[in-house]
């Protein structure tokens, strides 16, 4: 029990280790990354079991996890949700990867996407991989009166933002290779304008590739090969969205209103990608989240690469990550106040 409580430890320490090596560089802490939930919570069971042994051990792994809480809160939220004040100048956004424009499972997803959100019909809607013709059909059927692509016949790219308030100054940002990789639009609110990114970071490879394995295949070692490549093409990537971030970060610095990025970051809490993309910004689910936080179906690794961040001039109510299937991501929304 020991021994399997000190490997533990040591996972928590080299998943906690990842976010402070740059991209390129040790690889191998990626698995570690990619499963720290799961290796947080095997470690609490473990620390349970030593204290009901009465083993002195036990307090190693409750200083470990304590040292550390600080990354596990960015995926197990502890707040309760206060119920929010009913009066007009909270806002509700929620961003989600509608998946190859809702042609998720080889079906046509937009259905059961109208359905959900015209319920619930957030103040500002964030869509990544939508196309155009989608945003007009979106923006129509949900009956949002502005969107990044009003009179934008020039704006490419499959990102959107829709808003139930003015949107001025949009743009886009795209990488060296041309692809966009965020927009941004001006938001005129009552209490004043701020800065609205919609983001969708270079792949990560671990989505696309995952599926191809199986218990059989790491018996193998062609299986074992190809696991450790596609492990370094995790690391590979992950430096190609460290350059994507540098662009983004220029106009935010530029900015002359308070910022909210959000989007599809492709990468999960405890990577460098993500501390560099988070900044002094407030981490939404951080803040304000509750339970285990999974915004990537397709996998059963637990990952969380979908992310809100918003300067301090914004108060954060609660943030709810909702379990969809028309989609391979599942859409986080926050509610927030804005004091400008």
């Amino acid at each position: 029990m020991i021994m399997v409580n000190t490997l533990l430890i040591i996972s928590l320490i080299l998943g906690f280790a990842r976010q402070f090596v740059q991209p390129g560089h040790a690889s191998f802490l990626t698995i570690f990354s990619l499963l720290y939930p799961y290796i947080v919570i095997a470690l609490t069971v473990s620390m349970i079991l030593l204290i009901i042994l009465r083993s002195r051990w036990f307090w190693i792994s409750c200083l470990s996890l304590v040292l550390t809480s600080g990354n596990t809160i960015r995926q197990i939220g502890f707040h309760v949700h206060p119920e929010l004040p009913k009066d007009s100048s909270v806002y509700t956004l929620t961003s989600l990867n509608i998946k190859n424009n809702f042609r998720h499972n080889q079906q046509d997803q937009s259905r059961a996407f109208i359905e959900m959100f015209s319920t619930k019909k957030p103040t500002f809607l964030l869509l990544q991989e939508i196309s155009g013709n989608q945003i007009s059909n979106v923006s129509r059927l949900l009956q949002y009166p502005y969107t990044s692509h009003d009179n934008q016949p020039k704006l490419k790219g499959f990102l959107g933002i829709f808003s139930q308030h003015p949107l001025t100054n949009v743009r886009a940002i795209e990488n060296r290779e041309g692809r966009v990789i965020a927009i941004f639009a001006d938001v005129s609110l009552p209490e004043g304008v701020f800065r609205l990114f919609n983001l969708h970071l270079h792949t990560n490879a671990v989505t696309v590739r995952a599926g191809n394995f199986s218990a059989e295949s790491f018996s193998r070692k062609e299986g074992l090969r190809e696991f450790n490549a596609m492990l370094k093409s995790y690391s590979d990537n992950a430096s190609l969205r460290m350059d994507e971030i540098e662009l983004i970060e220029r106009q935010v610095i530029q900015s002359p209103y308070p910022v909210i990025l959000a989007g599809d970051a492709n990468d999960t809490p405890y990577s460098p990608v993500y501390r560099k993309l988070r900044g002094s910004r407030q981490n939404a689910f951080v803040k304000g989240g509750l339970g285990f936080a999974q915004t990537y179906n397709g996998l059963f690794i637990p990952l969380k690469i979908d992310h809100v961040f918003l300067d301090e001039s914004f108060e954060i109510y609660n943030t709810v990550i909702e379990k969809i299937g028309f989609s391979d991501h599942n859409p986080i929304t926050t509610s927030f106040r804005f004091q400008n």
